[in-house]
Protein backbone atom coordinates (compact mmCIF):
# COMPACT_ATOMS: atom_id res chain seq x y z
CA UNK A 1 0.00 0.00 0.00
CA UNK A 2 2.78 2.44 0.91
CA UNK A 3 4.69 1.67 -2.30
CA UNK A 4 1.57 2.22 -4.42
CA UNK A 5 0.52 5.44 -2.70
CA UNK A 6 3.92 7.12 -2.41
CA UNK A 7 5.60 5.72 -5.56
CA UNK A 8 8.71 5.41 -3.41
CA UNK A 9 11.28 3.50 -5.47
CA UNK A 10 12.86 1.84 -2.43
CA UNK A 11 9.51 0.45 -1.28
CA UNK A 12 8.61 -0.60 -4.82
CA UNK A 13 11.94 -2.38 -5.24
CA UNK A 14 11.49 -4.20 -1.94
CA UNK A 15 7.97 -5.29 -2.84
CA UNK A 16 9.01 -6.58 -6.27
CA UNK A 17 11.97 -8.43 -4.76
CA UNK A 18 9.68 -10.09 -2.22
CA UNK A 19 7.14 -11.01 -4.91
CA UNK A 20 9.84 -12.50 -7.14
CA UNK A 21 11.24 -14.61 -4.31
CA UNK A 22 7.82 -15.97 -3.38
CA UNK A 23 6.59 -16.74 -6.88
CA UNK A 24 9.82 -17.96 -8.46
CA UNK A 25 11.51 -19.68 -5.49
CA UNK A 26 8.95 -20.68 -2.85
CA UNK A 27 5.61 -21.16 -4.59
CA UNK A 28 3.62 -24.39 -4.76
CA UNK A 29 1.86 -25.44 -7.95
CA UNK A 30 -1.47 -25.13 -6.11
CA UNK A 31 -0.86 -21.45 -5.39
CA UNK A 32 0.03 -22.07 -1.76
CA UNK A 33 3.15 -21.10 0.14
CA UNK A 34 4.94 -21.76 3.41
CA UNK A 35 7.36 -24.68 3.43
CA UNK A 36 9.33 -23.99 6.59
CA UNK A 37 11.26 -26.97 7.89
CA UNK A 38 10.24 -26.36 11.50
CA UNK A 39 7.59 -23.65 11.36
CA UNK A 40 4.81 -22.04 9.35
CA UNK A 41 7.35 -19.79 7.61
CA UNK A 42 9.51 -20.12 4.52
CA UNK A 43 12.34 -22.54 4.03
CA UNK A 44 15.34 -22.11 1.72
CA UNK A 45 14.86 -21.33 -1.96
CA UNK A 46 13.41 -24.26 -3.92
CA UNK A 47 12.66 -26.21 -0.74
CA UNK A 48 9.11 -27.25 -1.62
CA UNK A 49 8.50 -30.45 0.28
CA UNK A 50 5.20 -32.11 -0.57
CA UNK A 51 4.37 -32.74 3.09
CA UNK A 52 4.97 -29.12 4.11
CA UNK A 53 2.66 -26.60 5.70
CA UNK A 54 0.94 -24.53 3.02
CA UNK A 55 -1.10 -22.96 5.80
CA UNK A 56 -4.57 -21.79 4.76
CA UNK A 57 -3.98 -18.34 6.26
CA UNK A 58 -0.80 -18.01 4.20
CA UNK A 59 -2.89 -18.55 1.08
CA UNK A 60 -5.29 -15.84 2.22
CA UNK A 61 -2.41 -13.43 2.74
CA UNK A 62 -0.87 -14.29 -0.63
CA UNK A 63 -4.16 -13.64 -2.43
CA UNK A 64 -4.50 -10.22 -0.81
CA UNK A 65 -0.88 -9.46 -1.74
CA UNK A 66 -1.43 -10.42 -5.39
CA UNK A 67 -4.63 -8.37 -5.48
CA UNK A 68 -2.83 -5.28 -4.17
CA UNK A 69 -0.08 -5.81 -6.76
CA UNK A 70 -2.72 -5.93 -9.49
CA UNK A 71 -4.26 -2.70 -8.23
CA UNK A 72 -0.87 -1.00 -8.16
CA UNK A 73 0.44 -2.12 -11.55
CA UNK A 74 -2.65 -3.22 -13.55
CA UNK A 75 -0.70 -6.26 -14.72
CA UNK A 76 -2.78 -9.40 -15.27
CA UNK A 77 -0.08 -11.76 -14.01
CA UNK A 78 -1.02 -10.90 -10.43
CA UNK A 79 -4.65 -11.78 -11.14
CA UNK A 80 -3.47 -15.01 -12.81
CA UNK A 81 -1.83 -15.95 -9.54
CA UNK A 82 -4.66 -15.02 -7.19
CA UNK A 83 -7.03 -17.00 -9.41
CA UNK A 84 -4.67 -19.98 -9.14
CA UNK A 85 -4.48 -19.67 -5.36
CA UNK A 86 -8.24 -19.22 -5.04
CA UNK A 87 -9.32 -22.26 -7.06
CA UNK A 88 -6.73 -24.63 -5.64
CA UNK A 89 -5.22 -23.69 -2.28
CA UNK A 90 -8.07 -21.61 -0.85
CA UNK A 91 -11.10 -23.62 -1.99
CA UNK A 92 -9.16 -26.79 -1.21
CA UNK A 93 -8.88 -25.78 2.42
CA UNK A 94 -12.65 -26.28 2.87
CA UNK A 95 -14.80 -29.36 2.47
CA UNK A 96 -17.63 -29.24 -0.05
CA UNK A 97 -20.18 -28.42 2.66
CA UNK A 98 -18.12 -25.49 3.91
CA UNK A 99 -18.13 -26.84 7.47
CA UNK A 100 -14.64 -28.23 8.03
CA UNK A 101 -11.24 -26.86 7.06
CA UNK A 102 -7.58 -27.69 6.73
CA UNK A 103 -5.17 -25.69 8.85
CA UNK A 104 -2.32 -26.87 6.64
CA UNK A 105 -2.55 -28.12 3.05
CA UNK A 106 0.33 -30.48 2.14
CA UNK A 107 0.23 -31.69 -1.44
CA UNK A 108 0.84 -35.23 -0.21
CA UNK A 109 -2.31 -35.24 1.89
CA UNK A 110 -2.85 -37.69 4.74
CA UNK A 111 -4.77 -35.49 7.15
CA UNK A 112 -8.38 -34.60 7.71
CA UNK A 113 -10.20 -31.31 7.83
CA UNK A 114 -11.06 -29.88 11.24
CA UNK A 115 -14.39 -28.65 12.53
CA UNK A 116 -12.34 -26.52 14.94
CA UNK A 117 -8.67 -25.94 15.68
CA UNK A 118 -6.82 -24.86 18.81
CA UNK A 119 -5.28 -22.06 16.74
CA UNK A 120 -8.48 -20.77 15.09
CA UNK A 121 -7.03 -18.15 12.72
CA UNK A 122 -8.32 -19.99 9.64
CA UNK A 123 -11.90 -19.91 10.95
CA UNK A 124 -12.13 -16.19 10.25
CA UNK A 125 -9.53 -15.79 7.52
CA UNK A 126 -10.95 -18.28 5.02
CA UNK A 127 -14.52 -16.86 4.92
CA UNK A 128 -13.36 -13.23 4.93
CA UNK A 129 -11.14 -14.00 1.95
CA UNK A 130 -13.95 -15.75 0.08
CA UNK A 131 -16.16 -12.72 0.69
CA UNK A 132 -13.67 -10.70 -1.35
CA UNK A 133 -14.38 -12.60 -4.58
CA UNK A 134 -16.64 -9.82 -6.00
CA UNK A 135 -13.85 -7.32 -5.33
CA UNK A 136 -11.26 -9.48 -7.10
CA UNK A 137 -13.53 -10.14 -10.08
CA UNK A 138 -13.86 -6.53 -11.27
CA UNK A 139 -11.46 -3.62 -10.77
CA UNK A 140 -12.22 -0.01 -11.60
CA UNK A 141 -9.57 2.12 -13.31
CA UNK A 142 -9.56 5.60 -14.83
CA UNK A 143 -12.52 5.59 -17.23
CA UNK A 144 -12.17 1.82 -17.38
CA UNK A 145 -13.21 -1.53 -15.95
CA UNK A 146 -11.02 -4.61 -15.58
CA UNK A 147 -12.50 -8.12 -15.70
CA UNK A 148 -10.05 -10.23 -13.70
CA UNK A 149 -12.08 -13.35 -12.91
CA UNK A 150 -14.61 -15.29 -14.94
CA UNK A 151 -17.46 -16.03 -12.55
CA UNK A 152 -21.21 -15.91 -13.06
CA UNK A 153 -22.11 -12.60 -11.45
CA UNK A 154 -23.85 -9.23 -11.62
CA UNK A 155 -22.30 -6.04 -10.29
CA UNK A 156 -23.00 -2.31 -10.45
CA UNK A 157 -19.99 0.00 -10.67
CA UNK A 158 -20.50 3.69 -10.01
CA UNK A 159 -19.06 6.60 -11.97
CA UNK A 160 -17.27 5.00 -14.88
CA UNK A 161 -16.62 7.87 -17.32
CA UNK A 162 -19.50 9.72 -15.69
CA UNK A 163 -22.10 6.95 -15.63
CA UNK A 164 -22.99 3.91 -13.55
CA UNK A 165 -22.40 0.57 -15.23
CA UNK A 166 -23.98 -2.80 -14.54
CA UNK A 167 -21.84 -5.75 -15.60
CA UNK A 168 -23.13 -9.31 -15.81
CA UNK A 169 -21.31 -12.55 -16.54
CA UNK A 170 -22.74 -15.91 -17.58
CA UNK A 171 -20.33 -18.83 -17.59
CA UNK A 172 -19.71 -22.30 -16.21
CA UNK A 173 -15.95 -21.68 -16.11
CA UNK A 174 -13.72 -23.41 -15.08
CA UNK A 175 -15.54 -26.44 -16.47
CA UNK A 176 -15.69 -24.82 -19.91
CA UNK A 177 -14.10 -21.70 -21.38
CA UNK A 178 -17.21 -19.96 -22.70
CA UNK A 179 -17.92 -16.58 -21.09
CA UNK A 180 -20.61 -14.02 -21.96
CA UNK A 181 -20.39 -10.52 -20.45
CA UNK A 182 -23.22 -8.00 -20.70
CA UNK A 183 -22.42 -4.30 -20.38
CA UNK A 184 -25.23 -1.98 -19.25
CA UNK A 185 -24.25 1.68 -18.75
CA UNK A 186 -27.08 3.92 -17.55
CA UNK A 187 -26.20 6.32 -20.37
CA UNK A 188 -24.07 5.60 -23.46
CA UNK A 189 -20.46 6.47 -22.68
CA UNK A 190 -17.02 5.88 -24.13
CA UNK A 191 -14.75 3.91 -21.80
CA UNK A 192 -12.40 0.95 -21.84
CA UNK A 193 -13.02 -2.63 -20.74
CA UNK A 194 -9.97 -4.78 -20.05
CA UNK A 195 -10.39 -8.56 -20.29
CA UNK A 196 -7.73 -10.69 -18.60
CA UNK A 197 -6.08 -13.23 -20.86
CA UNK A 198 -5.06 -16.09 -18.52
CA UNK A 199 -1.39 -17.03 -18.46
CA UNK A 200 -0.54 -20.25 -16.63
CA UNK A 201 3.24 -19.76 -16.85
CA UNK A 202 3.75 -16.76 -14.56
CA UNK A 203 5.89 -18.72 -12.09
CA UNK A 204 9.28 -19.78 -13.43
CA UNK A 205 9.08 -22.92 -11.30
CA UNK A 206 6.57 -24.82 -13.46
CA UNK A 207 6.36 -25.65 -17.16
CA UNK A 208 3.07 -26.95 -18.60
CA UNK A 209 2.69 -29.08 -21.73
CA UNK A 210 1.06 -28.33 -24.09
CA UNK A 211 1.45 -24.57 -23.79
CA UNK A 212 -1.94 -22.86 -23.65
CA UNK A 213 -2.13 -19.12 -24.14
CA UNK A 214 -4.34 -16.36 -25.47
CA UNK A 215 -8.07 -16.45 -26.13
CA UNK A 216 -9.65 -18.85 -28.59
CA UNK A 217 -12.07 -16.14 -29.67
CA UNK A 218 -13.37 -12.70 -28.68
CA UNK A 219 -16.36 -10.80 -30.08
CA UNK A 220 -18.42 -7.70 -29.28
CA UNK A 221 -22.07 -7.97 -30.31
CA UNK A 222 -21.12 -10.88 -32.55
CA UNK A 223 -18.29 -9.09 -34.36
CA UNK A 224 -14.82 -10.61 -33.84
CA UNK A 225 -12.20 -8.30 -32.35
CA UNK A 226 -8.44 -8.58 -31.90
CA UNK A 227 -7.21 -10.78 -29.06
CA UNK A 228 -3.80 -9.10 -28.85
CA UNK A 229 -2.96 -8.52 -25.19
CA UNK A 230 -0.92 -5.89 -23.37
CA UNK A 231 0.23 -6.66 -19.81
CA UNK A 232 -2.10 -9.64 -19.95
CA UNK A 233 -5.25 -7.74 -20.95
CA UNK A 234 -7.19 -7.29 -24.17
CA UNK A 235 -8.58 -3.75 -24.15
CA UNK A 236 -11.77 -2.66 -25.92
CA UNK A 237 -12.43 1.08 -26.01
CA UNK A 238 -15.71 2.21 -27.50
CA UNK A 239 -18.98 3.95 -26.80
CA UNK A 240 -20.78 1.33 -24.76
CA UNK A 241 -24.57 1.08 -24.76
CA UNK A 242 -27.05 -0.93 -22.70
CA UNK A 243 -27.21 -4.51 -23.91
CA UNK A 244 -23.74 -4.64 -25.47
CA UNK A 245 -22.32 -8.13 -25.16
CA UNK A 246 -18.79 -9.48 -25.03
CA UNK A 247 -18.36 -13.17 -25.85
CA UNK A 248 -15.07 -14.96 -25.34
CA UNK A 249 -13.73 -18.48 -25.21
CA UNK A 250 -10.85 -19.31 -22.88
CA UNK A 251 -8.67 -22.32 -23.73
CA UNK A 252 -9.24 -25.29 -21.41
CA UNK A 253 -7.40 -28.54 -21.92
CA UNK A 254 -5.47 -31.09 -19.91
CA UNK A 255 -1.87 -30.02 -19.26
CA UNK A 256 1.03 -31.96 -17.77
CA UNK A 257 3.26 -29.89 -15.50
CA UNK A 258 6.94 -30.45 -14.81
CA UNK A 259 8.71 -28.60 -12.01
CA UNK A 260 12.12 -26.97 -12.14
CA UNK A 261 15.07 -29.32 -11.68
CA UNK A 262 16.03 -27.13 -8.73
CA UNK A 263 13.11 -28.58 -6.72
CA UNK A 264 14.33 -31.92 -5.41
CA UNK A 265 10.93 -32.97 -4.04
CA UNK A 266 9.29 -33.13 -7.48
CA UNK A 267 12.14 -34.70 -9.44
CA UNK A 268 10.82 -37.42 -11.76
CA UNK A 269 7.22 -36.42 -11.12
CA UNK A 270 4.37 -34.81 -13.03
CA UNK A 271 1.24 -32.86 -12.04
CA UNK A 272 -1.94 -32.20 -14.01
CA UNK A 273 -4.00 -29.11 -14.69
CA UNK A 274 -7.24 -28.33 -16.53
CA UNK A 275 -7.94 -24.63 -16.95
CA UNK A 276 -6.98 -23.02 -13.62
CA UNK A 277 -7.52 -26.26 -11.67
CA UNK A 278 -4.73 -28.45 -10.31
CA UNK A 279 -5.68 -32.11 -9.91
CA UNK A 280 -5.11 -34.78 -7.28
CA UNK A 281 -5.29 -38.55 -7.43
CA UNK A 282 -6.92 -40.24 -4.44
CA UNK A 283 -6.39 -43.64 -2.87
CA UNK A 284 -10.12 -44.28 -2.99
CA UNK A 285 -9.81 -44.62 -6.78
CA UNK A 286 -6.37 -46.22 -7.27
CA UNK A 287 -3.04 -47.02 -5.67
CA UNK A 288 -0.85 -43.94 -5.29
CA UNK A 289 2.47 -45.66 -6.05
CA UNK A 290 1.74 -46.10 -9.75
CA UNK A 291 3.56 -44.47 -12.66
CA UNK A 292 1.95 -42.16 -15.23
CA UNK A 293 3.51 -42.60 -18.64
CA UNK A 294 4.07 -39.56 -20.90
CA UNK A 295 2.41 -41.65 -23.62
CA UNK A 296 -0.79 -42.14 -21.62
CA UNK A 297 -3.73 -40.41 -23.31
CA UNK A 298 -5.59 -38.22 -20.82
CA UNK A 299 -9.03 -36.72 -21.35
CA UNK A 300 -11.30 -34.38 -19.39
CA UNK A 301 -14.84 -35.58 -18.74
CA UNK A 302 -17.75 -34.04 -16.84
CA UNK A 303 -19.03 -36.22 -13.98
CA UNK A 304 -22.26 -34.86 -12.57
CA UNK A 305 -22.51 -37.83 -10.20
CA UNK A 306 -19.20 -37.19 -8.46
CA UNK A 307 -18.32 -34.67 -5.74
CA UNK A 308 -21.23 -32.38 -6.52
CA UNK A 309 -20.34 -32.30 -10.21
CA UNK A 310 -16.74 -31.98 -11.41
CA UNK A 311 -14.64 -32.38 -14.52
CA UNK A 312 -12.31 -35.32 -13.95
CA UNK A 313 -9.16 -36.29 -15.82
CA UNK A 314 -9.12 -39.92 -16.83
CA UNK A 315 -6.94 -42.30 -18.75
CA UNK A 316 -4.62 -45.18 -17.86
CA UNK A 317 -1.55 -45.66 -15.70
CA UNK A 318 1.61 -47.07 -17.28
CA UNK A 319 0.53 -50.56 -16.17
CA UNK A 320 -2.77 -50.21 -18.04
CA UNK A 321 -4.98 -49.82 -14.97
CA UNK A 322 -7.63 -47.04 -14.93
CA UNK A 323 -6.45 -43.56 -13.97
CA UNK A 324 -8.73 -40.95 -12.39
CA UNK A 325 -7.85 -37.49 -11.06
CA UNK A 326 -10.20 -35.03 -9.37
CA UNK A 327 -9.78 -31.29 -8.78
CA UNK A 328 -7.46 -30.69 -5.85
CA UNK A 329 -10.07 -28.55 -4.09
CA UNK A 330 -12.44 -31.55 -3.99
CA UNK A 331 -10.02 -34.03 -2.41
CA UNK A 332 -10.88 -35.82 0.83
CA UNK A 333 -14.64 -35.44 0.45
CA UNK A 334 -15.42 -39.15 0.12
CA UNK A 335 -15.15 -42.16 2.40
CA UNK A 336 -12.26 -44.60 2.05
CA UNK A 337 -13.36 -47.82 0.41
CA UNK A 338 -13.35 -49.81 3.64
CA UNK A 339 -15.33 -47.13 5.52
CA UNK A 340 -17.83 -46.81 2.68
CA UNK A 341 -18.40 -50.56 2.79
CA UNK A 342 -18.65 -50.79 6.59
CA UNK A 343 -19.40 -47.34 8.04
CA UNK A 344 -18.73 -46.90 11.74
CA UNK A 345 -21.27 -44.44 13.20
CA UNK A 346 -19.72 -44.80 16.65
CA UNK A 347 -16.33 -43.48 15.56
CA UNK A 348 -16.38 -40.04 17.18
CA UNK A 349 -13.42 -38.89 15.10
CA UNK A 350 -15.38 -39.28 11.88
CA UNK A 351 -14.25 -41.21 8.80
CA UNK A 352 -10.61 -41.77 8.12
CA UNK A 353 -9.08 -39.35 5.62
CA UNK A 354 -8.38 -40.32 2.02
CA UNK A 355 -4.74 -40.13 1.04
CA UNK A 356 -4.07 -38.07 -2.08
CA UNK A 357 -1.14 -36.69 -4.06
CA UNK A 358 -0.67 -33.91 -6.60
CA UNK A 359 2.71 -35.00 -7.97
CA UNK A 360 2.74 -38.49 -9.55
CA UNK A 361 5.70 -40.61 -10.58
CA UNK A 362 6.58 -40.04 -14.21
CA UNK A 363 8.38 -42.45 -16.54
Amino acid sequence: DVAAETHDHDYQSAVMSLWDNIVNRKYYVTGGMGSGETSEGFGPNYSLRQNAYNESCSTCGLIFFQYKMNLAYHDARYADLYEESMYNALLGSLDLEGRNFYYDNPLDSRGRRYSWHACPCCVGNIPRTLLMIPTWTYVKGKDSLYVNLFIGSTIKVENVAGTNVQMGQKTDYPWSGKVSITVNPETPKRFSIYIRVPNRTTSELYTPTPQVSGLESLAVNGTPVSTKANQGYVVMTRRWRTGDRIDLVLPTQVQRIKASDKIAATSGKVALRYGPLIYSVEAVDQSLDKVLSPASALTAEWRGDLLGGVTVIQGAWADGSPFLAVPNYARDNRLPREDAATPSPTDRRGPRPISSIVWMRDQ
